[in-house]
C-alpha cells in the first residue's frame, strides 16, 4: 500500500509496474530535453541539467542504493553503509533535483554547491523520518502498514540509534540544510520545504 492505495505492481501487475517506470524514466528525460526549454533555457545548461539526472537515476546513484538495499535485507549492515545507500538512493535524487534547478538559472558553482549540501542532508533527514514512521507512524496517515522494515529483516537508523537519537538527527540534518541556503537571496520555500520535511506524518 501506497497512500492508501494498492502499490502499481499489486494493481496491475509486476510487468506492468516495470514498464511503468520504464516509461517514467524516458518521460523525465524527454520532459528535460524537450523543445520548449532549450528555447528558455541556454542548451549547453540543459545538457549539463540532462546530465545529473541520467547519474542520480544510475548505476552510481539511485540504482547502485537501490541494489545495496535489495542485497542488505536480512543481514546486519554498519551505519556508514546505511548513510552511503540512502545518499545513492533517496538522495541522489534530491541532489538532482536541487542542481538542475540552480543549472537551469545559470547559477554560479557557489550557489550550485550549497544547494548540493542543502539537498543531501534533506534526502538523508527524509530517509531517517521515513524509518521513524515505520515505527510509529499512523497507519491512517501513512497509508500503509507500519513495521515492513522490521518484517523484511531491514537494518535501519532506528535499529543504530533508537527512536530519541534518530530524531535528533533529523533536526541536526535539517539545520544544517537551512544554513548551506544563506547564499541565496530568497531561500523561504527551501528552509519551509526542510522544516515540513522533518515533520512530516506521511
Amino acid at each position: 500500500m501506497r497512500r492508501g492505495r494498492p502499490s502499481c505492481h499489486v494493481k496491475f501487475g509486476e510487468a506492468t509496474a516495470l514498464l511503468a517506470g520504464d516509461a517514467l524514466l524516458s518521460l523525465a528525460f524527454e520532459t528535460a530535453l524537450c523543445n520548449n526549454n532549450i528555447d528558455k533555457i541556454a542548451p549547453e545548461n540543459v545538457v549539463r541539467a540532462a546530465g545529473e539526472l541520467a547519474r542520480a537515476s544510475g548505476a552510481v546513484g539511485m540504482v547502485g542504493g537501490q541494489i545495496i538495499d535489495l542485497e542488505s535485507e536480512g543481514h546486519k549492515v554498519s551505519l556508514k553503509t546505511l548513510e552511503f545507500m540512502h545518499n545513492n538512493k533517496t538522495g541522489a535524487m534530491i541532489v538532482a533535483a536541487a542542481k538542475m534547478g540552480c543549472i537551469s538559472a545559470n547559477a554560479g558553482k557557489k550557489q550550485v554547491k550549497a544547494a548540493e549540501e542543502y539537498a543531501k542532508r534533506l534526502g538523508l533527514a527524509f530517509q531517517i523520518v521515513d524509518d521513524l514512521l515505520d515505527v510509529e507512524g499512523d497507519v491512517t496517515k501513512l497509508g500503509k502498514p507500519i513495521g515492513s522494515d522490521d518484517n523484511n529483516e531491514k537494518t535501519t537508523y532506528i535499529t543504530h540509534l533508537g527512536i530519541e537519537k534518530s530524531r535528533t538527527l533529523v533536526e541536526k540534518l535539517t539545520e544544517e540544510a537551512e544554513r548551506q541556503l544563506d547564499v541565496f537571496c530568497d531561500s523561504s520555500f527551501l528552509k519551509e520545504l526542510s522544516r515540513r520535511l522533518s515533520m512530516r506524518e506521511n
